[in-house]
């Protein structure tokens, strides 16, 4: 069988044939959508190249990277791409929960190791010899073999947090939990739900959010993140538009008395484990609510368990906090592989 690989330029290129029915097929959520992928490219801060991967001609999976040149600065793609030197980051694209690589179907681990092997050599013959490395994001216990290779620099990094929803109502939930941290949380919601000068909403973002409302709250949050090795650009206003605009985000949207946002989590709809991409509100002394951070896990695990949801991936960050939410904390790592 040959492998043959489509390498793209989401800023340039049209959307590949089938490329929607790969990503169902594989069960990605909406971020991998063609246009998103664009926007993203267009405000990333380094140029990102997604590859197609086909066997006999049929797509089976993919990788999106971003190519961390020598060069300090890039004023357009096409000459980032002539860099002679650099680092192959490989990540999922405006979301450090998932993977920067994917297949559809159950493939063999043999047959994945094999696949990504053939993805490096040939996005290494795209770029030039002097491109020496790959760094692989979010590599799970028990990836590592699966990713071609012998030498190899393992860093570990933030754990994800995943919280499984096998309960009919909140109270299953509760029960788990320790006795302090579920007093808290029952008092704070039902503070929350009996405030006249607050409204809660929890339904599709379109309905809820404006982008340009998500953009204010994300850019806000984003700052507390700056310090991380090639921290994510922020989103860009036509990328949250069509985010927030289209039918697989979920927002858990914090109103006051004026209408003015306070709080928003955004979640990526997925048929059993939703994203949650993100968390942004407003400070106290700015006029917003203490807890709502909190709270915004009670709307969160209501709405995955009325909706039937295996469980919930919440992310990054915030490690002890989820814990204590119930969450299981699955470690992580950045391998780094030279060439």
């Amino acid at each position: 069988m040959s492998l043959t690989l489509q390498i793209l330029d989401p800023r340039e290129d049209p959307e590949p044939a089938g490329w929607e029915r790969l990503r169902t097929a594989a069960g990605q959520c909406v971020t991998w959508r063609y246009d998103l992928l664009r926007a993203y490219a267009w405000a990333a801060q380094a140029p990102v190249l997604l590859t197609v991967l086909r066997k006999d001609g049929v797509a089976v999976g993919a990788v999106s990277a971003s190519l961390r040149g020598i060069r300090p600065s890039r004023g357009v793609y096409a000459a980032a791409r002539r860099d002679p030197a650099g680092i192959l980051d490989v990540h999922a694209p405006g979301n450090r929960s998932q993977k920067g690589w994917w297949f559809a179907g159950d493939l063999e681990p043999e047959r994945r190791r094999e696949l990504l092997r053939g993805y490096v050599r040939g996005v290494r013959r795209e770029l030039g010899p002097g491109w020496r490395s790959v760094v692989w994001r979010e590599v799970s216990p028990g990836e590592p073999e699966l990713l071609p290779g012998l030498l190899r620099v393992t860093l570990p990094t933030a754990p994800l947090a995943r919280l499984a929803t096998p309960w009919t109502g909140l109270d299953g939930w509760y029960a788990g939990l320790d006795r302090a941290r579920r007093e808290s949380l029952r008092r704070r919601a039902r503070s929350f739900a009996a405030d006249p000068g607050l409204s809660i909403g929890v339904g599709p973002a379109r309905e809820l959010v404006t982008a340009e409302e998500a953009a204010a709250l994300r850019a806000a949050n984003d700052l507390k993140h700056r310090n991380r090795l090639f921290p994510l650009a922020p989103l860009p206003l036509p990328y949250l538009e069509a985010l927030v605009g289209g039918d697989e985000v979920v927002a858990i949207a914090y109103r006051d008395r004026e209408g003015r946002l306070l709080g928003l989590s955004l979640i990526l709809d997925h048929p059993r484990w939703p994203v949650c991409l993100s968390w942004g509100a407003v400070t106290p002394e700015d006029g917003g609510r203490k807890h709502l951070y909190f709270d915004g896990y009670v709307r969160m695990v209501e709405w995955a368990v009325a909706a039937g949801k295996t469980g919930l991936v919440l992310g990054k960050g915030q490690a002890e906090a989820k814990s204590s939410l119930g969450a299981d904390l699955v470690p992580s790592s950045a391998l780094a592989v030279p060439l």
